[in-house]
């Protein structure tokens, strides 16, 4: 299992969730540009099968506002750089 951790800003602009992992994900919230929920915990983070799940959520479209006012598609998540990191084991 897999689970996604936040790391900065795309841009490289520092993230008040640096280092935390996502736990919910709305990509049709606040009118398509979506809303994140991250926690310290990674035992409650959402978990993927493997790497490429975890790629393909990330890479997630708005359904609402599918495409940016530059024509590219409005992936809301990928405002984000992160890294795909093993989940926890049950303990």
């Amino acid at each position: 299992m897999k689970v996604i951790k936040a790391v900065a800003f795309a841009n490289g602009m520092p993230c008040p969730h640096a280092g935390q992992w996502l736990s919910r994900a709305d990509f049709e919230a606040h009118n398509g540009q979506g809303h994140m929920t991250f926690t310290d915990n990674p035992r409650r983070a959402m978990k993927f099968a493997d790497a490429a799940a975890a790629l393909s959520y990330w890479q997630t479209p708005s359904r609402k506002w599918p495409l940016r006012p530059d024509g590219k598609p409005n992936r809301p998540l990928t405002a984000l750089t992160v890294e795909i990191e093993d989940a926890p084991t049950q303990e």
